[in-house]
């Protein structure tokens, strides 16, 4: 090979087990069973595509690299500074009220966590919109997957009620038929751990014990494997699963533009 030529990203093939059993055990990606696709209704899809990982994976540089072709854009998220963001939180309060009205036990809710739930309930119509306007990949940096994730994974109290249960497999449901496909981000426990206290952005685990930091890192794995095993299950989104360690944040995106292109299809 030519000292120039940089080798291309390896996707497994079908046939290449996952086999994780909660840490991190250097699988690169994975694909999926279309047979087991009937188990979802076929709707139109459109060209969406969400980035996960656990923090300091590389979600934030992927997404970038991805969105440097005019093919792609990031889409956005709710913040509540814009009169339409907030406009969104009024006609998602309704369904919301049955959540709401058992957050009486601390630690209750925080309005970053009433924001996520907002985020879920309501924000199809504004990415519907965005995509529209624009056509084109939208990509998701944090997207729904994340937001779901990341309120079961708080343990907050409300969110072990009946009413946040059939909320959230609402949820699920209609977001996995929304989007595109997942690009689900991994590296190794030392690797993340060393990403997120070398970066000057904040996070509520850095400067903390390295213990801490990884039992932070592997609630958060766990959490997003089982619901990544469940969409994987069902058999649409397509996930894929790749290690950021030994791969450079523009080489993924190489290897994955045509990819999330045909599946946006």
């Amino acid at each position: 090979m030519a000292a120039s030529e940089v080798p291309a990203y390896r996707f497994p093939s079908k046939h290449e087990h996952l086999g994780r059993k909660g840490g991190f055990d250097g699988i690169v990606g994975t694909t999926i069973d279309h047979r087991r696709w009937s188990r979802l209704p076929t709707l139109p899809k459109p060209r969406l595509v969400e980035v996960a990982g656990v923090a300091g994976s590389g979600k934030s540089t992927l997404t970038r690299s991805m969105c440097e072709d005019s093919e792609f854009a990031v889409g956005g998220f709710i913040h509540t500074r814009l009169p339409s963001h907030l406009l969104r939180v009024a006609t998602a309060t309704p369904r919301l009220l049955p959540i709401l009205a058992t957050d009486r036990r601390p630690p209750r809710m925080t309005w970053p966590e009433f924001k996520l739930l907002v985020y879920v309930t309501r924000w199809r119509t504004v990415l519907r919109r965005e995509m529209r306007r624009r056509g084109g990949v939208t990509v998701l940096d944090q997207g729904p997957i994340y937001a779901l994730v990341r309120l079961k994974a708080e343990g907050k109290p409300f969110t072990a009620t009946p009413a946040f249960d059939a909320w959230w497999e609402d949820m699920l449901r209609l977001w996995v038929r929304e989007l595109s496909a997942i690009v689900w981000l991994d590296a190794p426990d030392d690797v993340l751990w060393r990403r997120i206290n070398g970066r000057s952005q904040l996070h509520r685990t850095k400067g903390e014990g390295v213990e801490e930091g990884y039992r932070f890192l592997d609630t958060y794995r766990r959490s997003f494997d089982a619901v990544l095993r469940r969409i994987e299950a069902w058999g649409a989104p397509e996930v894929f699963r790749l290690d950021t360690e030994g791969a450079t944040a523009d080489l993924l995106a190489t290897e994955l533009r045509p990819r999330l292109t045909t599946h946006a299809r």
